[in-house]
């Protein structure tokens, strides 16, 4: 792309059709647009760090909830035989 628009600025320098005026304008907005390709390329690499983060964060959210389902249940079952046990002696 950039190769295009400097080709682009020769053509219009060998033919006198741009200035030197328009050539430091067109310059500093492919400088601009390459600047803001940066930014956003950081952003997208910033955002895809945070969510990778964010599934590991999740997973061991998880992990925790499903092994404190296991308790409640087991302490469930517990509960549950001790109350056959309590109940059928009587």
């Amino acid at each position: 792309m950039k190769n295009i628009l400097f080709a682009l600025i020769a053509v219009f320098l060998f033919t006198g059709c741009a200035s030197s005026d328009q050539i430091a304008e067109l310059q500093s907005q492919i400088s601009a647009l390459e600047s803001k390709m940066g930014s956003a390329s950081d952003a997208g690499s910033n955002a895809e760090s945070v969510a990778q983060n964010a599934m590991r964060e999740a997973s061991a959210a998880k992990s925790t909830a499903e092994r404190a389902m296991d308790a409640a249940n087991e302490a469930n079952e517990r509960a549950e035989r001790m109350a056959e046990t309590c109940c059928s002696r009587k």
